[in-house]
């Protein structure tokens, strides 16, 4: 048994397995990204760095011989040591408040003083530590960007299929992970720096084109998708969970909208940011490219079919008697309706995701004016519970348009497709052009949230383009009560439905 377990010691030590292994998955990524010219250069170093050993030699061969060469690689370990050593420091010290150039000059210079004279033990020690910790960033950057990626859930919009405080996990390969539109950006953070939530994580200097590796999938009604919030190109930083947009139509603001752009400009600190760093939403898909989709007493119908059972579905009711609200929910055991006890807690939670409630008198259900960029037609009255028909667009499918439907497509061909739109009385012009029809370019999705009257979603601001997609969430590895009841044990490690 002991020769067994040394001949399986030996093998997984024998540095062909590992080029082998190492020359395979480079392979498969590189493939995979449509980047095969890449191994033309990949496949030789990996061969040099576990059999060859050609580059190491002549490493080490210039660094005895040339001075000139110990300075240039001094210097090159001193930056990769402030590099990472300097975030450290300016995180703690300057909380990204002061120039991070300041930082890394200093504890570069240090770190070349080190490199130079190279007596210092703890620079040493520290030293060994970088290299692993840039090591596990680069793999865990690419794991995160291509792969999988974690999220927490913030809010109630998913009750109760999701919980806030849940961490889950989220595929990215299920509907083919997006290739980074900002690459420029600070790792393991979204869109702002840690420990300074005004400081943006990225730079815009470089932006690329949007592109989707190869996927496993594509996304399917009930799914529940991860997502950039449409509307989330421009944040008032102070009010961060209420859409930009939204801003804009209170006339509290002023009476115009250029007089209402002004005031929050002059008023508020506001941040533009790319389609990549704009904040992911969690809903779950309700509608699909080319369905038709309608809402009647709470229920979603795409082209005439009821939706598939939804297993958690809430629903909140004022009632006009107790003039309290109730909160109606599935029982998991029997699928039927039943209530559920509304706290101040809970009720403070949804602060932040909807600023709506609903009355239901004798089973009229009325509410607050939905989807702002439609102009509902003369008598017709749309309501959380009761819209439509909406059709969801398609990429390649071609429509009428008018003046009537422009209000409910306008902001996917103006903002998401990028075309200048204008209204000259009742004819439409795009980029100058008079326009009869509008061939869409790209696939959308209506989203809604299982706690049906605690979400913000498609109801509200429309469709998510097809390039907003994040990932596919898929499991539940971690999960606890925001509100201090602790950790919730029989969430761990449950799928998502």
């Amino acid at each position: 048994m002991s020769k067994i377990i040394t001949a399986i010691k030996q093998f997984f030590a024998n540095p062909w397995f590992s080029a082998v292994a190492t020359a395979i998955i480079i392979s498969l990524f590189a493939i995979w990204y449509g980047a095969w010219w890449s191994l033309f250069v990949a496949l030789p170093i990996v061969y040099d760095y576990y059999i060859g050993g050609n580059i190491k030699r002549l490493h080490a061969k210039l660094y005895e011989k040339h001075r000139w060469y110990q300075v240039v690689w001094a210097v090159w370990c001193a930056a990769v040591f402030a590099l990472v050593v300097g975030v450290v420091v300016h995180m703690l010290l300057f909380r990204w408040e002061q120039p991070f150039i300041l930082t890394f000059a200093v504890v570069m210079a240090v770190a070349l003083w080190c490199e130079l004279k190279r007596q210092s033990s703890i620079y040493i020690w520290i030293y060994g530590w970088v290299h692993a910790i840039l090591f596990a960033t680069v793999v865990a950057t690419l794991v995160q960007l291509y792969w999988f990626q974690m999220f927490v859930i913030p809010t109630g919009s998913m009750e109760s299929t999701l919980l806030a405080g849940d961490y889950i996990l989220v595929n990215k390969v299920s509907y083919g992970p997006r290739v980074p539109m900002t690459p420029l950006s600070f790792p393991f953070v979204h869109n702002t720096m840690p420990m300074n939530a005004e400081k943006s994580s990225f730079s815009t200097k470089w932006q690329r084109d949007y592109r989707r590796l190869a996927s496993c999938g594509e996304v399917q009604r009930d799914d529940v998708v991860v997502f950039n919030f449409p509307e989330g190109d421009t944040v008032v930083l102070e009010m961060a969970a209420m859409s930009y947009y939204e801003l804009l139509r209170d006339k509290r603001f002023g009476a115009t909208v250029a007089e209402r752009r002004k005031a929050i400009a002059d008023n508020f600190t506001l941040a533009v940011r790319p389609l990549d760093k704009k904040e992911n939403y969690i809903k779950r898909c309700v509608g699909i490219p080319g369905d038709t989709l309608e809402i009647v007493d709470g229920a979603v119908y795409h082209n005439g079919e009821r939706e598939t059972f939804v297993p958690k579905r809430q629903y909140i009711y004022y009632n006009e008697y107790t003039q309290k609200p109730i909160k109606v929910g599935i029982d998991d055991s029997t699928g039927e309706y039943m209530e559920l006890p509304v706290t101040d807690d809970e009720l403070t939670a949804y602060a932040d995701t909807t600023r709506y409630r609903l009355k239901k008198i004798g089973g009229a259900v009325s509410g607050s004016a939905l989807i702002p960029h439609t102009a509902v037609k003369r008598g017709q009255r749309w309501t959380i519970d009761d819209m439509g028909p909406i059709w969801v667009p398609k990429a390649g499918a071609t429509i009428d348009l008018t003046t009537e439907n422009l209000d409910m497509y306008e902001r996917c061909i103006a903002v998401y497709e990028g075309h200048d739109v204008e209204r000259r009385g009742e004819e439409v012009y795009i980029d100058g052009n008079l326009a009869k029809t509008y061939t869409f370019e790209q696939d959308y999705y209506f989203m809604m949230g299982d706690n049906r009257h605690g979400s913000l979603d498609s109801r509200f601001w429309g469709f998510v383009p097809e390039d907003h997609i994040v990932g596919k969430a898929s499991y539940i590895w971690f999960s606890v009560d925001p509100m201090g009841g602790g950790i919730r044990w029989n969430r761990l490690f449950s799928s998502i439905k």
